[in-house]
């Protein structure tokens, strides 16, 4: 796959999502095993990842010290652009 361009996020950890995203700002609830973004596209759409081993059909975190990564990769069907990327070290590649 060809990497279009890449995005640097932002890990925040609470216990609950917030009302209001912030762009580039993934929001990771461990307590819930959710993790949610706006697209980064810059469309708007709300991308959400349910996390193992909460939900058995989910996205694995990997925490490297300050750094994260998902598996698989993520595909926002929410967004008009079907924006698809892949997370590693804080930079998503959107291919």
């Amino acid at each position: 796959m060809k990497t279009l361009r890449k995005v640097e996020v932002i890990p925040v950890f609470v216990e609950f999502i917030p009302e209001e995203l912030v762009q580039d700002k993934i929001y990771i609830s461990k307590e819930y095993g959710t993790a949610i973004h706006l697209c980064l596209c810059g469309c708007g759409e709300k991308a959400v990842m349910n996390l193992k081993p909460v939900w058995n059909d989910g996205w694995t975190l990997i925490e490297n010290n300050d750094k994260i990564s998902f598996t698989p990769s993520v595909l926002n069907n929410n967004c008009p652009n079907r924006y698809h990327y892949i997370i590693t070290n804080n930079v998503a590649n959107v291919v």
